[in-house]
């Protein structure tokens, strides 16, 4: 793991043992990227900012383009957990990460 980690990427490796990638490109022909994803368990955190004064994600445009990309992600096996910015280290939002990613690991291993 870099020397530089994020708090997310420090708490979900000392839950988990998997590592975090920020900005983590997951299409093989699209630009998408994933604000962070744990690779080993195809999943991912997008965080969602704007949420209140009309940010990109929220206009008709971006709300369209980020249907595409997170069905397409689901499409290719990803499960995406989408929070805020205000919300990201909250103990909830690493509970749903850590489940999600043990949910996965345990559904890809059967």
């Amino acid at each position: 793991m870099e020397k530089n980690f994020s708090p997310l990427e420090r708490e979900i490796y000392n839950l988990t043992g998997l590592e975090t990638k920020r900005e983590y490109r997951f299409h093989p022909t699209r630009e998408w990227r994933f604000d962070f994803a744990i690779p080993a368990a195809h999943v991912a955190i997008e965080v969602e900012g704007g949420v209140w004064n009309g940010g990109r994600h929220f206009r008709p445009e971006g709300y369209l383009r980020d249907m595409e990309k997170y069905n397409e992600a689901a499409a290719c096996g990803w499960l995406v957990i989408r929070t805020i910015p205000s919300e990201l280290l909250r103990v909830k939002t690493i509970q749903q990460i850590v489940r999600a990613c043990r949910k996965k690991l345990t559904t890809v291993s059967l």
